[in-house]
């Protein structure tokens, strides 16, 4: 999405819905995608326009049989009216296959592009969006919002221009027709128009309603699967039911109350035409038994009164499917519309010897949510050393990996690599300079082979299974049944913290970063795989530059020095026997662990 039009959605943007606002900002969205599949809309136009054409032709046609052969006993004349018939029915068909076939091909097209568009556009948002939403609710946005969006463009907007067209159409014969028959047919169509605008802004709230229904369960249910063994537990399954119950209730009562409305449009709708149909039949019938008007031309009439109000219920279902759309366009903007807080720089530099890994923070403030977590920080790590952080919780540890990571940036103070401001450095290229081993491991729903090469996607089977090796991830690996290939689990549920976390060290190992950070990497592990994870952290720290965010000490072994931090500070910094000596906290919370 551009931001120029970020910003017209933005000042257009309106609590109730009208026609108007299609008009202007909604239709803005769609023709940004449309435009790349003109020559398809084109084609499906016109094919539009002869289903259009053949269709407002059948009426005439009767006419024509009627006054002109049924009345004066022509069977040759009338054998040819067939003929022509059941040919305008053939070009009917051929019309309306040709059009549903490109207006399907393009929505399904543009339906795939708006979602890999929000996709991609989430995916450059900073983590802290993601903190502040559930996972259910963005999945709704995706899904149920976009699918929303489907049910418009796969042929609500072909539809439309259809039924546009043929209510011209309708109009302009009948006045060519009998001026005095079509005033009689359109009485009741300001009748329509109002009730449209009146129920249409209460529609949009309803749907607008409903897709929030539809988020908050969603995200229940999110919610409740992730955390089902806490669940059952504490047998808390009866709570969990109560609560998925009383939203999924919500979101019946708001589809009801949208499905309320529509049922009040559509009698008013049919009764519209009746009113319509009567009129023309009275006010015609009378002139047939005068003289002053054929059968034939009553007949035609009353078809195109019908083929008019056809066209008008089609309007109010076409215009349920836009209301629907545009309260699922709201919430999709509403994600669309919000700029990444880290933004990337306007030409990116580069030290004149490349990046060798060299960090420096300098007099570093960062406050979250108008809490200062880090203060006046200053640290230097050279090329090749590893440095410790400890500290009690709390104290700003993880948050000086998010920095780093260019997760938040600063609000005064700068963090540089080899002398360039990370504010300098592309995404891209940051996240291949920086390998990160977290504390919490995320591993995919696919093999062990895949999870390593997210490290690396070009890398061969040999390379990653050095990488296991060097990490001491082959052995428990190769004891599997089906070795590399064996299959996870969603989130890597099917092996315990410590196989997670060497699977994760092959990772780091395989991206081959200059800059590595250790996040409690033997946080939650058993004594002997924290032996292994130790062994390994030789190998993954070798020639890079280490930043080792410590739980226990005992991972503080490979660090040259170990910062001390307190209240977003460092407030000591040495080796580890200097800092039992001369930091009271440290020397503290090593007793602790001891």
């Amino acid at each position: 999405m551009r931001g120029g039009f970020r910003r017209r959605m933005l000042a257009d943007s309106k609590e109730d819905f009208q026609l108007k606002d299609f008009r202007s900002h909604h239709l803005r969205f769609f023709w940004t995608y449309l435009r790349p599949h003109l020559g398809r809309l084109i084609l499906a136009t016109l094919a539009m326009l002869v289903v259009t054409g053949t269709a407002l032709l059948t009426p005439y046609l009767i006419k024509v049989a009627v006054d002109d052969f049924i009345l004066v006993g022509d069977l040759g004349g009338l054998n040819w009216i067939i003929v022509l018939m059941i040919s305008v029915q053939l070009l009917f068909w051929g019309g309306s296959f040709v059009q549903r076939y490109l207006s399907s091909s393009i929505g399904q097209r543009i339906i795939s592009r708006v979602r890999q568009d929000l996709f991609s556009h989430l995916q450059k948002l900073e983590i802290d969006f993601f903190y502040r939403r559930q996972t259910g609710e963005i999945m709704s946005r995706l899904t149920h919002d976009v699918q929303a969006l489907q049910e418009l463009v796969t042929g609500g907007f072909i539809y439309l221009l259809n039924d546009l067209f043929t209510l011209i159409g309708v109009v302009v014969i009948m006045f060519l027709l009998h001026p005095g028959l079509a005033l009689m047919g359109f009485v009741s169509i300001p009748l329509i128009l109002i009730l449209i605008n009146f129920l249409g802004r209460r529609m949009r709230r309803a749907y607008r309603d409903v897709q929030e229904r539809l988020s908050r369960l969603n995200a229940d249910v999110e919610e409740s699967m992730a955390g089902i063994q806490v669940v059952q537990a504490l047998s808390r399954e009866g709570e969990s039911v109560s609560n998925f119950q009383g939203l999924s209730w919500e979101a019946v009562k708001a589809n009801l109350r949208a499905v309320s409305i529509m049922a009040l449009l559509f009698p008013a709708m049919n009764l519209s035409r009746v009113f319509g149909e009567a009129l023309v039949l009275g006010y015609g019938g009378w002139q047939v038994v005068q003289g002053t008007l054929t059968l034939g031309m009553l007949m035609a009439f009353f078809s195109y009164v019908r083929r008019f109000f056809a066209p008008l219920a089609d309007l109010s279902q076409v215009y349920n499917t836009y209301q629907a759309a545009g309260a699922a366009l709201d919430r999709i903007s509403d994600y669309m519309l919000t700029e990444p807080a880290i933004e990337e720089p306007g030409e990116e530099k580069v030290p004149p010897g490349g990046f060798t890994g060299k960090v420096w923070f300098r007099d570093v403030f960062f406050s979250y949510e108008r809490e200062e977590v880090i203060e006046d920080f200053s640290l230097e790590i050279s090329v090749g050393e590893t440095v410790g952080l400890v500290g009690p919780s709390g104290a700003g540890k993880s948050t000086v990996v998010n920095l780093l990571t260019r997760l938040y940036d600063p609000d005064r103070g700068n963090i540089l690599i080899d002398g360039v401001d990370l504010r300098d450095i592309g995404r891209k290229k940051l996240r291949s300079l920086i390998g990160l081993v977290p504390q919490q491991i995320y591993l995919f729903n696919t093999t062990i082979k895949e999870n390593i090469r997210y490290g690396n996607l070009q890398a061969n089977d040999e390379e990653i299974e050095d990488c296991a090796r060097r990490s001491r991830a082959h052995d428990f690996i190769s004891q599997l049944p089906r070795g590399y290939d064996t299959e996870v689990g969603e989130a890597g549920v099917k092996l315990s913290g410590g196989q997670k976390q060497l699977i994760c060290f092959a990772r780091a190992l395989l991206a081959d970063p200059k800059i590595l950070i250790l996040d409690e990497a033997t946080a939650h592990v058993d004594s002997h795989t924290e032996n292994l994870i130790q062994e390994a952290m030789e190998g993954l720290l070798e020639g890079r530059t280490g930043l080792i965010i410590a739980h226990r000490f005992s991972t503080l072994g490979r660090a040259g020095r170990i910062g001390v931090m307190d209240r977003g500070r460092i407030v000591a910094l040495g080796t580890h026997s200097e800092l039992l000596e001369k930091s009271p906290l440290y020397a503290d919370l090593y007793r602790r662990q001891g």
